[in-house]
């Protein structure tokens, strides 16, 4: 679901424009930053569980920015790893938010603008930003769209490092099971806005498909699944619907 084609006058916008922050800070504070901030509880409840430091727990945030990298890297900590392999390991994780990063920069880059602020948000991208960045910017001017998603990810990063000492020290008032669950909402979330944006039935398709592949890729290659399954099922559901594309509106 792409967005609208780009009128003449947007197409010569060379400048971003920086008071579109302040919308995405506001969209910090709605379901997916309550969301993200149930997760981040769960995730201040394990650090306090293995007797991870709390400030090197908030520190993860900031520094690796997707909750399956943090949580890996806090667990291969506690287990002993030598620190070259946890980051080898982390940096893997991080591979499938290449293409997330990718498509959010391809959409909001302006050509003529300076390259910076796209470091910057390259940093922040990862699952929310980049549902977000589907759903919520059509109508938000060209212009504005990069500097409302900075604006979004510097009110997340910011507002999670305030959760998750809010979640270590509620920690021993949690049951495990629930703490433990709390780290999946990101992800649950993530699977159920996919369902909802999607608008060709080739869209269900790629979801279901990566779902069924999934378990069997996480068995053949774990340090892959989510590429191999993400790739693999959108692959199978354009060979298998791209010839119809014509009629597979809802």
């Amino acid at each position: 679901m792409g967005h609208p084609v780009q009128s003449d006058t947007e197409q010569n916008v060379t400048a971003y424009d920086w008071a579109g922050m302040a919308g995405g800070i506001r969209a910090a504070f709605s379901l997916p930053g309550l969301v993200m901030a149930c997760s981040f509880i769960g995730f201040g409840a394990l650090i306090h569980d293995v007797d991870f430091p709390l400030l090197a727990g908030v520190a993860t945030i900031p520094l690796i920015w997707a909750l399956p990298g943090q949580v890996l890297f806090v667990t291969m900590w506690q287990s002993g790893v030598a620190l070259p392999l946890i980051a080898a390991a982390v940096s893997l994780t991080a591979v499938r938010l290449l293409p997330m990063t990718i498509g959010v920069l391809a959409q909001v880059r302006l050509k003529q603008a300076s390259r910076v602020p796209e470091f910057l948000l390259g940093h922040f991208t990862a699952v929310t930003i980049w549902v977000l960045s589907l759903t919520s910017l059509r109508n938000i001017p060209v212009n504005r769209q990069l500097p409302w998603l900075v604006g979004l990810g510097t009110a997340l990063m910011a507002s999670m490092m305030l959760v998750v000492p809010f979640g270590y020290y509620l920690a021993d008032s949690l049951p495990p099971t629930l703490a433990a669950a709390m780290v999946f909402f990101t992800p649950a979330f993530f699977l159920l806005s996919l369902f909802a944006g999607a608008i060709w039935r080739f869209d269900y398709a790629a979801i279901v498909l990566g779902c069924v592949m999934l378990p069997i890729a996480r068995h053949y290659a774990p340090d892959f699944d989510l590429l191999i399954a993400g790739v693999g099922g959108g692959t199978l559901a354009f060979i298998c619907l791209r010839p119809r594309r014509k009629g597979l509106l809802k």
